[in-house]
């Protein structure tokens, strides 16, 4: 699989791991399948880096980045 946002994002990164690991987590809690799981993941560390203070983020950001991360499956390993 693979997540990306829907542009180049400018801030500061600081959390964003956290925030992935935070969208990946509410995800599988939920039960939601991995492109929606990967999908969260970059969509909410990408709301992080645009926040700016690290640690936050802004919910209308996160959504708005939810609704145009693009997910494709790779090839099998």
């Amino acid at each position: 699989w693979r997540a990306a946002p829907p542009r180049r994002l400018v801030g500061n990164p600081t959390g964003a791991g956290d925030s992935a690991v935070a969208g990946l987590l509410s995800g599988l809690v939920e039960g939601a399948p991995w492109p929606d799981r990967l999908a969260r993941a970059v969509a909410l560390s990408a709301a992080a880096v645009r926040a700016p203070v690290a640690g936050e983020f802004d919910r209308a950001t996160y959504e708005e980045l939810l609704g145009r991360v693009e997910v494709t499956e790779g090839p099998a390993a």
